[in-house]
């Protein structure tokens, strides 16, 4: 699997498929992140709670899967000597606005699901999912900006 995810890309001639996917993972999990908002405006909360859980499985998917390796292999042997680049930086910062993403995404879902099956009120978890949002819009901000600087 990771062999293929490091085949040539489709979108880019010097990209890899996994940062591909990814992106496009990334961006159909923020654009149904979006339609979720909406969702909670228009005070549809059932509809808002599924396709909030399905945007933040899809996107914990091609972190789990592709980005803390590339990461890991790529940026992180350059950390202990402090960021050498400003690409090496900008990945730095999206790693760590993605992570808090993530978490925050996965701590909000499952409570929030937790607490739908109890019929309890979620009203005190608005601010955790507003704040969650605003990191993910970041963390794909800057991913998109991430791969724009390494693949052109």
């Amino acid at each position: 699997m990771i062999a293929y995810l490091a085949g040539a890309g489709f979108l880019r001639p010097h990209s890899s498929i996994g940062a591909d996917l990814s992106l496009l993972t990334m961006i159909a999990a923020f654009v149904l992140l979006t339609v979720g908002v909406v969702l909670a405006r228009s005070k549809r909360y059932g509809a808002h709670r599924w396709v909030q859980t399905v945007a933040v499985v899809l996107n914990a998917v091609p972190v789990v899967a592709w980005m803390i390796r590339s990461f890991w292999l790529h940026f992180r042997p350059g950390l202990s000597s402090g960021f050498s680049n400003s690409v090496q930086a900008l990945a730095t910062v999206h790693a760590v606005a993605g992570l808090i993403g993530v978490a925050l995404g996965m701590f909000v879902m499952i409570r929030a699901n937790q607490l739908e099956a109890r019929g309890e009120n979620l009203s005190r978890y608005k601010t955790s999912m507003r704040i969650a949002y605003f990191v993910y819009l970041i963390a794909t901000a800057l991913g998109v900006w991430v791969y724009i600087t390494l693949y052109g």
